[in-house]
């Protein structure tokens, strides 16, 4: 026959394992909710009007660009400087764990290559003439770490790659 102190004991160990496993559930969902918060965030920051213009205006420029040819065309200048410092803190945010470089990758790891392919001579002379190797430093971080992923599949466009996914919907 089972004794009150052992249904008691039971009982207790039962509503520690459920409130531990409750708990865990609660942290992850938590975590889950921050980094969709911070991605949302750092797209809400770069879509700007400024950004788009910047970016667009970058990649259309030759590769390569050296000091002289960014710092002598103030319109270059301005478009280099906007889309570095917007991959400057990108950069440090998807080091940082705020926002998935998944996320990164799939909304702007294109442009962010390309600028930097673009970028990459004139931020190395600026890095040279001012003394600082920490020019820029996560911006070239940023763009390493997405060359760096390996696989070729995240470069196939998200038309092809998610033909038949249909956009979850929020109506019901």
């Amino acid at each position: 026959m089972v004794d009150l102190t052992s249904i008691a004991s039971a009982a207790t160990a039962l509503t520690v394992i459920v409130a531990t496993v409750f708990g865990i559930i609660e942290v992850q969902a938590a975590r889950r909710d921050r980094r969709e918060r911070a991605a949302f965030e750092a797209v809400h920051a770069i879509m700007t009007p400024q950004w788009i213009r910047s970016v667009a205006f970058v990649q259309s420029l030759p590769d390569s660009l050296t000091l002289q040819d960014v710092e002598g065309d103030e319109r270059i200048f301005d478009a280099a400087r906007n889309v570095g410092l917007i991959c400057e803190g990108l950069g440090y945010a998807v080091f940082a764990g705020l926002v998935p470089i998944e996320t990164v990758d799939d909304l702007i790891g294109g442009s962010v290559r390309v600028a930097w392919r673009k970028l990459a001579r004139y931020v190395i002379a600026e890095r040279e003439r001012s003394g600082s190797p920490k020019s820029w430093e996560w911006f070239q971080w940023l763009a390493e770490e997405l060359e760096a992923r390996g696989d070729t599949a995240h470069l196939t466009p998200a038309y092809a790659v998610h033909r038949t996914v249909r956009p979850a919907r929020h109506d019901r």
